[in-house]
């Protein structure tokens, strides 16, 4: 009788001694809080089903995934501008941007990716500070032509993948 008497503090003294970790939607914000962006952060992490249940390191993997995506939909609306476009300065900064968002989608992000699946963060990181450089330098190509416009679509993606590069490498920063 003494033994059931004893149970319940038993019962809570262990459960107040196991270790608490977050998980899913908690995760998702405390991870997001620690970056520029955190309403994006939130937004592309919870679009993805394995972020309820994924650790910190799964929750970079996801956003460096997203910005991969990303970089591909940006090139292809770069080459899409590119086979539309008839001014010679304009096709000019977009092969520009066709060559960083290039580099970005089947270069940078792939390896930062793979760098992190073998826990390799200085290179995870490396590889997605390079990435970051594809919006910046896209932009940066029109502003050195005064006479031509960046198309509104391109400025949108721009800043969108800009935004997005810098949440994914916030999150690796944070991971160590």
């Amino acid at each position: 009788m003494k033994f059931l008497a004893c149970l319940p503090m038993f019962l809570l003294v262990n459960f107040l001694d196991q270790p608490t970790t977050l998980v899913g939607a908690d995760l998702v914000q405390e991870t997001c809080q620690k970056t520029r962006y955190p309403d994006l952060c939130v937004k592309t992490l919870k679009s993805n089903p394995r972020s309820s249940t994924a650790d910190v390191k799964g929750l970079v993997h996801i956003m460096l995934e997203a910005n991969l995506a990303n970089s591909k939909v940006t090139l292809a609306k770069v080459d899409k501008l590119l086979k539309e476009s008839g001014d010679k300065s304009l096709k000019k900064c977009l092969d520009d941007c066709a060559e960083e968002y290039d580099t970005a989608a089947n270069e940078d992000f792939p390896t930062a990716i793979q760098s992190l699946e073998r826990n390799d963060l200085g290179t995870a990181k490396t590889y997605a500070s390079a990435a970051l450089d594809a919006p910046g330098n896209c932009r940066d190509t029109f502003s050195e032509d005064p006479g031509v416009k960046t198309p509104p679509d391109l400025t949108k993606l721009n800043d969108y993948s800009e935004q997005l590069s810098v949440t994914a490498l916030m999150m690796l920063n944070n991971l160590g």
